[in-house]
């Protein structure tokens, strides 16, 4: 192939519902500006954020999604690490918006990504570990950094005597492992559709809720569409002090709680990438008992880092179970296409949590 192409996951123009499809195309290689990286992709995830993205629930550009994974160095740029070496990228710039990796530019679902130059400086293409662009850790570590960032604000700010964890995917059963790995004898509640989890429909969930013991810490990993049902439900019925991190996203504008109307996802955003230190967390007072709210951003270096050394460390592997599928790129193409075909998150008669796409080399 003509070092000028390289194979990606392209997204195709939405239909009448604004939902799309990919295919597997040859696209142009882009040309590098100086300072910018180039990147071969080995291993990368496929998140709850570019299933929103498919389906149209979000508006992001990108042509070639993907903001989760492991590369080998192609072109240095500014980076001073050499050709070959193993990297991740985080996905989220702290203070340039302009940069969202698999968002608004060209992602990881191909054979070649360009990290432009303010993004190297950044530092945010971080050396990993080898066996790093192994399919679990490649596809998990970005998800499990975000839960760590949470899990930090949340230890900042109280030590809870339960967890409830609202939404049993990817970034939900990572949070329930984490926190508990954390705190040793946290009572946790896990709500979702698994056969372990408290449907959200259960005319049980909200008995269960109120019977926590507080002080209470809530993780909403939902999809987009069920931030707000998830979090009026939760200040509804958990009593004393409630602590609650806004993991999802939601539609802007606001929504409708016990202490009045708060418009949630301005306040979400005020943590990114690790700062400020210390957080931001938002107190509102309610007939229950204190309402203290926070949400965050992309991740820190540091959280990186740390969710690699946890899912390359030896004994019990964090993030057991939650890959569910590994394909290649063509693989890739149809277990999208068959998911949105199948308007829900299964393929094959199988729930999909976490998919890993193989690209390039060794790992």
């Amino acid at each position: 192939m003509s070092p000028a192409v390289h194979r990606a996951l392209r997204r195709l123009p939405p239909d009448a519902r604004g939902r799309t499809r990919v295919e597997v195309a040859e696209v142009p290689t882009p040309p590098l500006a100086p300072g910018d990286m180039l990147l071969a992709p080995l291993t990368a995830g496929i998140c709850g954020t570019d299933w929103q993205i498919l389906r149209g629930l979000r508006r992001d550009p990108s042509p070639v999604p993907g903001h989760e994974g492991v590369a080998r160095v192609v072109e240095p740029g500014d980076s001073g690490l050499p050709a070959g070496r193993l990297v991740t990228v985080n996905p989220t710039h702290p203070d340039d918006p302009s940069f969202l990796l698999g968002h608004n530019l060209p992602g990881l679902w191909a054979e070649r990504t360009r990290i432009p130059a303010s993004a190297v400086r950044a530092g945010l293409v971080l050396p990993v570990p080898d066996g790093a662009g192994a399919p679990r850790a490649a596809a998990l570590a970005e998800p499990l950094a975000s839960v760590l960032y949470g899990l930090r604000i949340a230890r900042h700010t109280t030590r809870p005597a339960a967890l409830a964890v609202w939404g049993d995917g990817t970034v939900g059963r990572l949070a329930r492992e984490a926190w508990q790995r954390e705190l040793p004898g946290l009572r946790t509640l896990l709500v979702g559709h698994g056969a372990d989890a408290v449907h959200p429909l259960d005319p049980g969930l909200p008995r269960a809720l109120a019977g926590l013991p507080g002080p209470v810490a809530a993780v909403i990993a939902t999809p987009r569409t069920g931030t707000r049902q998830a979090l009026a439900a939760l200040d509804r019925h958990v009593r004393g002090a409630l602590l609650v991190d806004v993991h999802a996203g939601l539609p802007e504008g606001p929504v409708p709680l016990t202490a009045g109307p708060v418009d949630v996802a301005a306040l979400r955003a005020d943590n990114c990438g690790g700062g400020p230190w210390p957080p931001r967390v938002h107190r509102f007072d309610r007939p229950a008992g204190p309402l203290l709210l926070y949400g965050h951003r992309g991740v820190g270096g540091e959280h990186l880092r740390q969710a690699f050394d946890l899912l390359l460390a030896g004994g019990a592997p964090a993030g057991a179970g939650v890959l569910t599928h590994t394909v290649d790129l063509e693989g890739a193409a149809d277990l999208v296409n068959s998911v949105l075909d199948a308007d829900d998150r299964s393929a094959g008669g199988r729930r999909v949590l976490k998919a890993a796409i193989r690209i390039g080399g060794p790992t």
